[in-house]
């Protein structure tokens, strides 16, 4: 999560930012980032922006908690981050 958040403070209509770094050699071909094991796309009419390796999450609701995780593919495999809970007020 975006090291300028509240985890413990985040309230409906907020936005919500999540950060994946990702060091592996060679350098991944596919990013993707999933809520509650469901893959997210890119949807700027529903606020939830995918660029790099970040997601923005635009006026969250109740419906945004939960987990996220990033999923990082390169030529070696694939590696998933540790979950992050998000939690809404």
């Amino acid at each position: 999560m975006g090291s300028s958040l509240n985890p413990d403070d985040i309230k409906e209509g907020d936005d919500v930012y999540f950060e994946c770094v990702i060091q592996s050699n060679p350098k991944p071909y596919k990013m993707s980032w999933f809520h509650n094991g469901k893959e997210l796309h890119s949807n700027v009419s529903a606020g939830i922006i995918l660029s790099d390796q970040s997601l923005v999450l635009q006026s969250v609701s109740r419906a945004s908690a939960g987990d996220y995780t990033c999923l990082a593919v390169n030529s070696e495999g694939k590696g998933a981050s540790n979950p992050v809970s998000l939690r809404i007020r």
